[in-house]
């Protein structure tokens, strides 16, 4: 069918933030791979044509719902590692947020031939075959990735990142051509030798190289420890009648179904959709459940070991529903990522979303190998040695990653969702699910309808459309001081979504977010199914 914006097809659905992903996504489902095998393309070709987002340099964390007879979801945790040459005792007193030594161990390499090998039917030589050909050939560059490339030009200080994407002082112009053939070796290097190549082969002794030379903290021992994601139960809640399963710590799952549960008391009768008073309720929720992360931590490993669910526990959205309550009758008186979502016939669903933390990660490249290296370093407590996410050997970083799987009403796997955007994503996300899912909007409206985010500071981030004198007027009343983010703003995620078809048959559904560049695109026929397991 039809890529675009908004796309239907009888035989599955690919939604990403690159058009060069989704058709890679596309093709695999096409010739009778599974969603699996269609989110892992999908994700390699988005680390090669949005490189500001995501790639090698970078972690992939999984949502994935398995359509068998089983019918189960995992979560797929996908972190980084600190390199273990840290000392936890002589420590930095100001975090890396930029150059070599801002990056950790990468690990979507691992993580996605992960879950490629496990629940994938095709061969990794057969799903890099886009990216390969994406590297080699060139993507064309789009105003949104012009318009970043001119935004951090004063940080792109690296000659070899400036080699690919500027053309002396300036950033490549608008439908130029970007061709990455040290990408291509590097992708078709793991292609034959496989993803463990770059944790043990010519690709880590390249990596490792790069390393030692520029002063960087990753050794060859780091990479020996292979960075194999861990398998974990996802948060299970409900919302209006919809069950969801959403990602756990590290990811933003508690933060996420504490705003949920709030806004379920506030929903049609009680509050119009859109309203100055709507838009009150949204911020108020975002900024207790975003505060309550930030305050009562959980370890990434040890969350579903404890008894402190509290945060996702309907009892604590009613409570915070009463404080919001209270609050609007008082008396006048401040990262980014990439997300993919992929269904197809046999049931199954993916969700991925990854990155390489901040714009551009650590605005520095591999050399000669023509991936961003990340700058999760800055993700780390180095102050408290008893928080969750202190700086140590090996230690996972913080994430706000929230892929959900939505079920209808009879129990069926009905949407899969995700957004970019760092602590923004569980307020994007339950803005979508509030409109569709409380209010009755229809996918393509949720996700166009201008946003606003409210994190555990004293700021709103409005898009324009939103802003009036009176609401202004009511957040400032409130103690909030108003931000103008403008129309369609990039810093309000990107949520790619698909709609699987209800047990009666019909069509899969796939919504791209207009703020950047994603499409989405269902298969237009299918051949022979793979045999390997579904």
């Amino acid at each position: 069918m039809k890529e675009g914006k908004i796309a239907k097809s009888f035989y599955g659905m690919v939604s990403t933030a690159s058009p060069y992903a989704t058709d890679a996504g596309a093709l695999m489902l096409e010739k009778g791979g599974n969603a699996v095998d269609g989110a892992v393309a999908a994700a390699f070709c988005l680390g090669v044509t949005e490189p500001q987002a995501s790639g090698l340099g970078g972690q992939s964390m999984a949502l994935l719902h398995i359509g068998n007879k089983e019918k189960k979801t995992v979560a797929i945790d996908g972190s980084s590692r600190a390199p273990y040459s840290i000392d936890p005792w002589d420590l930095p007193k100001k975090p890396y947020k930029k150059g070599i030594r801002a990056a950790t161990i990468p690990s979507t390499p691992a993580a996605l031939g992960y879950i490629l090998d496990k629940y994938g039917t095709m061969t990794l030589e057969e799903v890099l075959k886009p990216s390969i050909e994406a590297a080699g050939k060139g993507y064309i560059l789009s105003r949104l990735q012009n318009m970043l490339l001119a935004r951090e030009n004063k940080n792109m200080t690296d000659e070899y990142v400036r080699s690919f994407f500027y053309k002396g002082n300036e950033p490549m112009e608008i439908g130029s051509r970007i061709y990455q053939k040290d990408l291509s070796v590097t992708l078709k290097s793991m292609a034959y030798s496989g993803w463990e190549d770059f944790y043990l082969g010519k690709t880590a002794a390249k990596l490792i190289e790069d390393m030692e030379k520029r002063g960087g903290f990753i050794r060859r021992e780091d990479l020996m420890r292979i960075p194999i994601p861990l398998e974990k139960e996802p948060i299970k809640g409900s919302f209006c009648g919809f069950e969801l399963e959403t990602f756990p710590p590290p990811g933003a799952g508690r933060a996420f179904f504490q705003i949920l549960n709030t806004l379920e008391k506030f929903g049609p009768g009680v509050v119009e959709l859109n309203s100055e008073t709507y838009y009150q309720i949204l911020v108020l929720a975002f900024h207790g459940a975003l505060m309550n992360r930030e305050q009562f931590l959980v370890h990434p490993e040890l969350f579903h070991q404890t008894d402190n669910k509290w945060m996702i526990e309907k009892e604590n959205g009613e409570y915070v529903a009463e404080r919001i309550k209270e609050a609007l009758m008082m008396p006048k008186t401040t990262g980014e990522t990439t997300h993919l979502s992929v269904a197809d016939k046999f049931g199954n669903a993916v969700g991925i979303t990854q990155s390489i933390e901040k714009v551009y990660g650590a605005k520095t490249m591999a050399s000669n190998m023509g991936f961003f290296y990340n700058n999760y370093m800055s993700a780390y407590n180095l102050k408290d040695v008893m928080h969750p996410y202190y700086l140590l050997p090996g230690a996972r970083p913080f994430s706000s990653v929230a892929p959900t799987l939505v079920y209808d009403k009879s129990g069926k796997a009905k949407m899969m969702i995700g957004s970019p955007g760092s602590e923004r994503i569980s307020t994007v996300l339950s803005q979508i699910l509030s409109g569709m899912l409380a209010y009755g909007k229809e996918i393509e409206e949720a996700i166009k309808w201008p946003r606003i985010h409210g994190g555990s500071g004293k700021r709103v981030y409005i898009e324009s459309e939103l802003i009036t004198e009176k609401l202004t007027g009511i957040f400032n009343q409130l103690g909030f001081e108003i931000v103008d983010k403008g129309e369609r703003s990039f810093y309000m995620g990107c949520v790619q979504a698909v709609m699987m078809p209800d047990e009666s048959g019909g069509l899969f559904t796939g919504a791209a977010d207009p703020r950047r560049d994603g499409t989405c695109k269902g298969p237009e026929k299918l051949e022979l199914p793979n045999k390997k397991g579904r």
